[in-house]
């Protein structure tokens, strides 16, 4: 259950990155652009932090080369 729940927040973080580069491209004054586009790599970089705490504990590690 914790999986979906982590699939669904990475989910949600790639829609607001998607609205925050719209958001950022229908800025008029400097403020509205670099707040989209700093909206943007946060989402983004939460994004890979939680799919690296997804995907981090869950290695099986093998002997065999």
């Amino acid at each position: 259950m914790e999986q979906i729940t982590k699939i669904g927040i990475i989910f949600l973080l790639g829609i607001f990155a998607i609205l925050s580069l719209i958001v950022a491209a229908g800025g008029h004054n400097n403020f509205q652009y670099w707040s989209g586009l700093g909206f943007f790599v946060f989402c983004v970089l939460l994004a890979f932090y939680a799919v690296a705490q997804l995907t981090g504990g869950h290695h099986k590690q093998s002997d065999h080369h």
